[in-house]
C-alpha cells in the first residue's frame, strides 16, 4: 500500500466547559443550536484551512464529567525533543 492509499484522518478536539457551581441549564435547544453554528463555522473555514479534506465529522457529545483527570509529564531530554 502506498503513502496515498493510507486512510488519512486530521483529528480535532475541542471541549467546552461550564464553571463547577454555575446555575444555569444548558437545555438541549441551546446545545444543538450552538453545535449547528460551530459546526458551520468550520465547514466556512475548511476550505481554506485544509483543502484536501472531501469529507467532516462532527461527534456531539453532552456529558457529565463527575470525575477528569489529565496528567503531564516531562520526558527525558533527548536531541530529538529539545531545542538546540
Amino acid at each position: 500500500m502506498s503513502d496515498n492509499d493510507a486512510p488519512r484522518v486530521l483529528r480535532l478536539t475541542f471541549e467546552f466547559h461550564i464553571k463547577r457551581g454555575k446555575r444555569i441549564n444548558v437545555r438541549n435547544l441551546r446545545r444543538f443550536e450552538a453545535v449547528n453554528e460551530l459546526t458551520a463555522g468550520v465547514q466556512l473555514l475548511i476550505g481554506r484551512a485544509f483543502p484536501w479534506a472531501h469529507r467532516m465529522t462532527v461527534r456531539h457529545e453532552w456529558l457529565y464529567a463527575w470525575y477528569d483527570q489529565t496528567k503531564e509529564f516531562e520526558l527525558p531530554k533527548t536531541p530529538e525533543n529539545s531545542p538546540d
